[in-house]
């Protein structure tokens, strides 16, 4: 069961996509304290200053672990991987269109920058902004790192995770500000960070 433990609270919502760099990490630190940070997947390596974490892949659980813990000992973080129940919060899910709005379980949405959103709408946030949601190469780089290592190297298949967004409720949809440049995501309204976060 998901608790609406940030109930009416406004949320930043931090993907690894290829425009997340200092520059963004810098200009949402000063309003960290306005908002509830959410990370996901390698966010944590360059964001300090995160509420909440959810990376759902084991195989990036395997790699990543240790250091995570090491950075982030206290910080709450989720998964779908079942094999980590004993040393993280797993959260069920299932593959479905919109978000879901059973507090027991997430829809997949292919990608965890979608399943990241469901968590911070069940967790009951009322506003959400996207940073880092590029869902698509941008240079030719499809994460601001680069590539994942080994086996957590896999083609993206961005057209799918496009259209699990395009799924999401329409009453949610206007609730969802993104502020990624030369995002794919062009359901949602379009801001500037400067613009949001001083409103």
């Amino acid at each position: 069961m998901i608790e609406q433990i940030y109930k009416n609270k406004k949320a930043i919502l931090i993907a690894t996509g290829p425009s997340l760099t200092e520059e963004v990490i810098e200009t949402i630190r000063p309003y960290k304290d306005d908002f509830v940070i959410f990370g996901c997947n390698n966010s944590y390596e360059v964001v300090d200053f995160l509420d909440f974490h959810y990376a759902c892949d084991k195989l990036w659980w395997d790699l990543h672990y240790d250091t995570f813990k090491e950075k982030y000992p206290e910080l709450q973080s989720w998964t779908q991987a079942k094999e980590y129940k004993d040393k993280l919060t797993v959260v069920e899910g299932k593959s479905d269109r919109g978000l879901s709005l059973d507090s027991s379980l997430i829809h997949w949405g292919s990608n965890s920058g979608y399943q990241l959103l469901n968590i911070a709408f069940l967790m009951g946030c009322s506003k959400f902004i996207l940073v880092g949601y590029n869902m698509q190469a941008v240079d030719g780089k499809r994460h601001y790192f680069g590539e994942h290592p080994g086996a957590l190297s896999r083609n993206s298949p961005y057209n799918k995770f496009v259209t699990a967004f395009n799924t999401i409720q329409p009453e949610i949809k206007e609730l969802i500000i993104n502020c990624t440049p030369n995002s794919a995501l062009t359901m949602f309204d379009q801001k500037t960070l400067g613009e949001v976060l001083c409103e």
